[in-house]
């Protein structure tokens, strides 16, 4: 898959920020400058997460983090790229790795109008991941930098140039730092960054380590059984790429630290995806112009050559703050601002604005996260309404609870509208009428949502804990909420057991697109990146109105256990997880069925890695998923029952570590999936992939 955002990085707009940086950066007089690479670009981090707790799996067990080194965003080992970075006198540094990722699928019950593509082979996955990737990075002098990542991609469909792909996947990347006696400025500028200001403002939503690690990413690294050993330890897994834990940014990012009483800032202006032309880039001039206007001449918007002239379509902002205390405490102010024209010359336009205070406190041994804000949508369709936000988190450990505790409280308004932050905002459908759903969304209406994530529209608590016992280690995680006003009438839950295989058959992304992939024979399955969810009917409706009637509560458990021992003296890890939630019309202790819900879910996962021989790993998976719908949901004509869903996956496959950078893995996995309720709801199949990777 190719961003949309990438295809940007060739406008007019992007290539003036280029050259003013350019103009910049080699004319600034910097002083002290450092011989290595600037700090944005390389930095040898000392922890890694996919957690949403500041490393909160970490803090929780206390355990040992990775080796890693991480540059623009990409961990690698420090193994093979670190002693190139250290290098001195280096003008330009090139290393990348090469992905072979062969897939294959034969589908023997399929939804309908699938063929002739039940049966599917060849190279790539859809997603169009790059076949080899080359990070290019250069310092012209020592007070500057630049980089770029070359991307090739090779479907070996032997048709010819046209479908190999060889581009700058992120555009050219310019990066500054200078140091005076007033502070130290840094700017970034040009193609893709990879950018987080808060939760809030710009963020993404990071789960917990509660997920299998059966089924590789794209950007996994070659660490052998290194993999189990962390995720078993603290919840990471290993090398792989942390561009996925922020948003990606496109254009001018400034900032500055160490100033006069101890304040920072950052300053940006340019696009996220959003604005990068998934959503009314391009503009269809009926939708912005009156049909009863009598003008003799009504513009077109089309330019000379046919072509739609793009709209004007950014994001802006920025934060500012001071650190203070022995232990570095933090707080920000925060802005984003986001306005999308409807007209050529910007008088219509769509917009959304969010204002926050971040916080991190550090009382005695308590660690303390927060954000109070608010945030409004407007449009010429919908009034500006303003919206509040404030979510807290309190970090307790074992030394005064015995065991380390989570605890996340929150309260998000309806109208807190904001597409690029980590709270999932697509509960208000009078704004989702208004905005639409772009494409790759995952989820729209009353989202059932994992222990942690926030959803607006919602006033709740979320607490997560951990316990060591043994070679066992045990997670469980409770999470409860209320929706603060009547709305969406629509439910959405995640297919957790085959989303992935799923969305390999039906492509979220296909080219043009502009809302998302919907799919299946009953028109309710939403596709997006490596995962399925589907949408639920609610019918508890005002007759009159055809609106919601009821306030509904949502509850969410995960449990998770981890074990670790040895074989005939070889490593053996097995891993559970299981998850539950639901929708109900009343407030329950934990997610039940009974005659008050709307949705139950539950999946069950078990994961098997055992050491054959030294760098050799055999891998198994079995997964279980059930989904019910309540008396409250949409029923099927013939059967007269809501949704009653059955999904098994079983896979099988091997790790084996080739050399210290390269790797071959191998997966066969059977799908298997039915609803009882819904006759045309079910398929059948399995899928191999087998995946070649080396870094150099």
């Amino acid at each position: 898959m190719v961003s949309p955002l990438t295809k940007k990085t060739k406008s007019n707009l992007s290539f003036r920020i280029l050259l003013m940086s350019i103009l910049f950066l080699w004319n600034t007089g910097l002083t002290n400058a450092q011989d290595a690479v600037s700090s944005d670009l390389v930095n040898v981090t000392s922890a890694i997460s996919t957690s949403p707790l500041d490393s909160s799996t970490q803090n929780l067990t206390e355990s040992a983090p990775l080796d890693l080194e991480v540059v623009a965003g990409i961990q690698y080992d420090t193994s093979f790229v670190g002693k190139k970075l250290r290098k001195r006198g280096q003008k330009l540094t090139v290393f990348g790795y090469y992905r072979l990722f062969g897939y294959g699928r034969n589908v023997t019950e399929a939804y309908p109008n699938l063929a002739p593509y039940e049966k599917a082979y060849g190279f790539g996955d859809g997603y169009r991941e790059p076949t080899m990737s080359l990070s290019v990075y250069g310092r012209p002098n020592g007070k500057s930098t630049f980089g770029t990542e070359l991307f090739m991609f090779a479907p070996y469909v032997g048709l010819g140039s046209e479908d190999n792909v060889f581009t700058m996947n992120l555009g050219i990347n310019f990066y500054g730092q200078f140091r005076t006696k007033h502070g130290n400025f840094g700017v970034r500028a040009g193609g893709i960054h990879w950018y987080n200001l808060s939760d809030f403002t710009i963020g993404v939503y990071q789960i917990l380590d509660r997920f299998s690690i059966f089924d590789r990413t794209p950007w996994e690294g070659v660490t052998d059984q290194k993999k189990y050993d962390s995720y078993f330890e603290s919840g990471s897994t290993n090398a792989g790429d942390l561009r996925w834990n922020n948003q990606a940014f496109q254009g001018l990012i400034i900032n500055g630290a160490k100033l006069p009483g101890d304040l920072s800032f950052d300053l940006f202006w340019g696009k996220t995806q959003p604005n990068g032309g998934l959503t009314n880039a391009i503009n269809d001039p009926s939708l912005s112009i009156s049909p009863t206007l009598d003008a003799g001449s009504v513009p077109d918007y089309l330019g000379f050559a046919g072509d739609n002239r793009s709209v004007p379509n950014f994001i802006a902002g920025g934060k500012i703050g001071r650190s203070f205390g022995r232990k570095r405490n933090t707080i920000f102010y925060n802005l984003m601002h986001s306005e999308t024209a409807l007209d050529s010359i910007n008088q219509i336009s769509r917009k959304y604005q969010v204002h926050s205070l971040s916080l991190n406190l550090n009382l005695a041994k308590v660690k303390l996260r927060g954000e109070l804000g608010g945030g409004s949508y407007e449009s010429p369709t919908y009034e500006k309404k303003w919206g509040e936000a404030l979510m807290l988190h309190a970090f307790i450990p074992k030394e005064y609870t015995k065991i380390p505790i989570d605890v996340q409280v929150y309260q998000i308004s309806k109208n807190f509208f904001n597409q690029n932050g980590a709270i999932a905002t697509n509960s208000n459908p009078d704004i989702i009428k208004d905005f639409g759903v772009a494409a790759g969304a995952n989820g729209v209406g009353g989202q059932l949502a994992q222990v942690g994530q926030l959803i607006h529209n919602r006033r709740g608590v979320n607490i997560n804990t951990m316990l060591d016992l043994g070679d066992f280690k045990f997670g469980l995680g409770w999470g409860l909420s209320k929706e603060i006003d009547v709305a969406s009438t629509q439910l959405t839950f995640v297919h957790r057991i085959n989303g992935l295989a799923l969305s390999r058959v039906y492509n979220p992304f296909p080219e043009g697109a502009t809302s998302p992939t919907v799919f299946g024979p009953y028109n309710r399955k939403i596709s997006f990146f490596r995962g399925v969810t589907e949408i639920v009917q609610t019918t508890d409706l005002d007759p009159a109105t055809t609106e919601a009637r009821n306030k509904k509560y949502f509850n969410a458990v995960d449990l998770q256990a981890k074990y670790k021992t040895t074989l005939l003296d070889r490593s053996l890890y097995l891993f559970y997880l299981g998850s539950f939630g639901s929708a109900s019309r009343t407030a329950e202790a934990i997610p039940l069925y009974n005659d008050n819900s709307y949705l139950f879910v539950q999946y069950h996962e078990f994961d098997a890695y055992l050491e054959v021989f030294p760098k050799f790993l055999l891998t198994g998976y079995l997964g279980i998923e059930d989904a019910r719908g309540g008396s409250f949901t949409q029923w099927d004509l013939e059967s007269q029952l809501p949704l009653n869903q059955f999904g098994t996956g079983i896979g099988v496959g091997f790790d084996w570590t080739v050399s210290k950078s390269t790797g071959l893995y191998f997966r066969h996995r059977w799908i298997n999936f039915k609803d009882k309720s819904f006759e045309l709801d079910r398929f059948k199949g399995r899928e191999v992939t087998v995946e070649l990777k080396t870094f150099f």
